[in-house]
């Protein structure tokens, strides 16, 4: 049997950070006043424009695609780490032998986990559509160091107890998600590479009285598809 709980009210708690004052029992996470509303429509055209811009800036940019774990929580919180996965398509530019740029598109499963009044463990599952533009410097013997900024938007969220899953409104959340991605990489000669990464949250997840962000490290592999482009890239 699911754990049910009113989304009406909008008012869902932290059982380990918030007393319990008026008896009421908690279920998740904190929503004081409604989120404000972002244009979609125009944040979209943005990000994509940003993407494709970069092209601009050298000839013949090589693809790949990439996918791997996620393990995220959120932050000033006393939710817990859950596993998840990221996965999507990625294009490398080189600007010059050193640098490079990597837009890429991602479906990343974040969220994470946390316990009610009643010790009941909850998943929070929102899942995102990721479009990180990272700046790489790339050494000699193939591995690269690379930051940059990352514009999420969020497909949906959902909380789940047991086997019982339950979809919430996307309203009671801030649905473009804005983080700095920072890491390494591996490009081998073969095409095949690794990648270890930590998404640092900018934007809250939710209006209200709560500071929640995103926090999201991520280990993929990833292969990129012209072998010529992968030996010089090293």
């Amino acid at each position: 049997m699911g754990y049910s709980y009113n989304l009406a009210d909008k008012l869902v708690c932290f059982s380990e950070i918030f007393s319990d004052l008026d008896g009421r029992s908690y279920c998740g996470l904190l929503f004081a006043t409604p989120p404000k509303k972002f244009h979609m429509k125009k944040l979209s055209v943005l990000a994509l424009a940003l993407v494709a811009s970069t092209a601009l800036f050298a000839q013949g940019p090589k693809f790949g695609a990439k996918a791997g774990l996620n393990v995220s929580k959120l932050t000033n919180s006393a939710y817990d780490w859950r596993a998840g996965f990221h996965g999507g398509l990625l294009s490398h530019i080189h600007l010059t032998p050193s640098f490079s740029l990597q837009p890429e598109i991602m479906y990343s499963g974040q969220g994470a986990k946390y316990d009610d009044a009643s010790g009941t463990e909850h998943t929070l599952s929102m899942n995102y559509l990721n479009v990180p533009v990272l700046l790489q410097y790339n050494f000699n013997n193939g591995f690269r160091l690379q930051g940059g900024p990352q514009v999420g938007f969020l497909l949906n969220a959902k909380d789940k107890v047991g086997d019982a899953s339950t979809t919430l409104d996307t309203d009671n959340f801030n649905t473009v998600d804005f983080s700095v991605p920072v890491g390494v990489s591996y490009l081998s000669y073969a095409g095949f590479g690794v990648d270890a990464r930590y998404n640092i949250g900018v934007t809250k997840v939710a209006d209200g009285n709560n500071n929640l962000r995103n926090s999201v490290f991520q280990f993929g592999v990833f292969y990129l598809f012209d072998h010529k482009h992968k030996a010089k890239s090293r």
